[in-house]
């Protein structure tokens, strides 16, 4: 259009000067004024616009399309021709920024409303902001930023999350609870036999023991009513994430997508089976261990979310080292140590830190590795990208 407009340009010059009459003169006169007139209405359009994000969806599985929606508003009473949005878009794992580019017509005196779907390849929160907008006239002959006001600024950025897909798992589960590991919690599914806690009071069946009538009730209801005792349950296991990552590989965002998935499949596994555990990772900002209590489903997403908003560090086996100088910690069950580079030595110090009865050695690879590592104190268990189901379906938790 620009080079359409100066060959008009041009040629109304020619014909001003060859032919006499007025009609030549408004030809020129309105070509030479026309750009004055578009910039100075495109400026003060460029003041009645607002673009902004629309909160939708927080949380995404990696496989599905995130809508992300943007609200556009044209308060002036003149359409634009052509509106281009920048949108900048990043992992917050590895900061690798991408841009996409919007062009839109936006109408007069109107609210518009436009839906991207996205997806995303790995796993970690996603940031998308609006890096710049500008409005372009009906000949393409100007491009002007539209002004940012406190509005576009409080809605100018959207942040979302790619939590793991559930991969299902049917692994055995071990009874620790023989260990003398101490605990305050209880089955809410299952009865036991600690006295401490009352599970259940129902009324006496053939086969209840004696020695669980419950008396007082018994005399209040005129019917002999039985008590049933808790299950104590402890947190026995804990599943601790080395994030440990080698960023100068191609595939290190693979390694860390394998470990976040491996800890989340197995964490949602015990919750089904009602099994409370730990889940322990480094975190750099604070410079102290970071510990979640995985209870139910709710704790159990909350602590993917924090997982995933950690950051990652160069040094390997910050993990356990700061786990192990802390002042309090306690001896689990089981300890599954996640991390994509194999220690010989890490396992004898877990050991000498008596900080389980048993121990296994995640290892995250992007390759399936046939070769097993002997290790004195730690089972060792290749946990393969693309296979983890496959990769720790011998494993007992």
């Amino acid at each position: 259009m620009l080079v359409l407009y100066i060959i008009l340009f041009i040629a109304s010059i020619f014909f001003y000067i060859l032919y006499v009459g007025s009609f030549s003169f408004y030809l020129f006169a309105f070509l030479l004024v026309m750009p004055i007139i578009l910039f100075v209405m495109l400026k003060k359009m460029s003041k009645k616009i607002s673009v902004g994000f629309v909160n939708t969806q927080k949380t995404a599985g990696r496989s599905s399309k995130i809508p992300v929606v943007l609200r556009l508003q044209n308060r002036s009473k003149l359409p634009v021709a052509n509106m281009i949005i920048e949108i900048e878009y990043y992992n917050t794992l590895d900061g690798d920024k991408n841009t996409m580019k919007i062009n839109t017509p936006l109408y007069p005196d109107d609210v518009q409303y436009l839906t991207l779907h996205v997806s995303a390849k790995h796993y970690g929160t996603v940031r998308m902001n609006i890096k710049r907008c500008r409005i372009v006239d009906m000949l393409k002959l100007f491009k002007i930023r539209v002004s940012t006001d406190a509005a576009s600024k409080l809605f100018g950025e959207s942040t979302f999350t790619i939590v793991p897909d559930y991969i299902p798992i049917e692994n055995n589960i071990a009874n620790y609870a023989e260990m003398g590991l101490e605990t305050d919690d209880y089955s809410k599914t299952s009865k036991g036999d600690d006295p401490s806690e009352i599970f259940d009071i129902h009324e006496y069946h053939d086969g209840d023991k004696i020695n669980r009538i419950h008396w007082k009730l018994t005399a209040k209801q005129d019917k002999t009513m039985v008590k049933d005792y808790s299950l104590p349950i402890s947190n026995s296991i804990v599943l601790m994430a080395d994030l440990h990552l080698d960023t100068n590989t191609d595939d290190y965002m693979l390694i860390y997508d394998t470990l976040v998935e491996a800890i989340a499949s197995i964490s949602y596994y015990l919750i089904e089976n009602d099994t409370p555990h730990k889940v322990v990772w480094y975190d750099k900002k604070k410079d102290l261990s970071e510990v979640v209590n995985v209870t139910d489903e709710e704790s159990a997403r909350l602590l993917i979310s924090l997982l995933l908003q950690a950051s990652v560090y160069d040094e390997p086996d910050l993990s356990m080292i700061n786990y192990i100088n802390e002042p309090e910690r306690y001896k689990c069950g089981h300890l599954m140590y996640f991390s994509p580079a194999y220690n010989s030595n890490l396992s004898g110090v877990m050991n000498d830190n008596d900080l389980a009865f048993r121990y296994s050695y995640m290892l995250i690879t992007n390759k399936k590795k046939d070769d097993v590592i002997n290790d004195e104190f730690a089972e060792v268990v290749n946990v393969t990208a693309k296979h983890v189901a496959e990769s720790i379906q011998e494993i007992c938790l």
